[in-house]
């Protein structure tokens, strides 16, 4: 009973150790690179790794003859946190291939404008000097606004001044 104790002891500690390397992982990179394909297979083989694990924790748990409530406790909150690992992992990969596709689909939108625009130069210069009167009429509504104000203004100075 002590050789399996101690291989109990040993394999859960290694349990423990591979928790520890996984939660440590580092983040996988936003963009496609040879780091996330790394990182990746590393964070796939610790996963596994610890799977064989949690599951040589349950041979060793089910060959000994009194079975500690407190060994079947650990081995199940072993298996709890793989599966945690494994669903947050998951989610990971998931969101960073949603965030790629938005960008892809925000660049793609892009090239095509200005493929459209470099293939239709006049429709790019009509853009542009349409553009520019835009700005030229906001220019001319301030001017307007600001020259209502200074009327208004003198308007009020010239009635104080025939009341007083």
């Amino acid at each position: 009973m002590s050789s399996t104790g101690s291989g109990w002891a040993q394999s859960r500690q290694q349990a423990r150790a591979l928790e520890l390397q996984f939660a440590n992982a580092p983040d996988i990179p936003a963009k496609p690179s040879e780091d996330e394909a790394r990182t990746d297979a590393q964070l796939q083989e610790l996963l596994e790794k610890r799977e064989a694990l949690v599951g040589q924790l349950s041979r060793l748990l089910d060959s000994e003859s009194g079975q500690s409530a407190v060994k079947q406790n650990h081995l199940a909150r072993h298996r709890e946190i793989l599966s945690d690992h494994r669903r947050d992992l998951a989610r990971l990969k998931s969101t960073i291939t949603d965030a790629r596709n938005k960008a892809n689909l925000l660049h793609n939108v892009r090239s095509d404008i200005d493929a459209y625009r470099y293939a239709n130069p006049e429709t790019a210069e009509a853009e542009y000097m349409l553009d520019e009167r835009r700005r030229i009429d906001n220019s001319h509504s301030m001017a307007d606004n600001v020259l209502s104000q200074a009327y208004a203004l003198v308007q009020q100075v010239k009635c104080r001044g025939s009341t007083a």
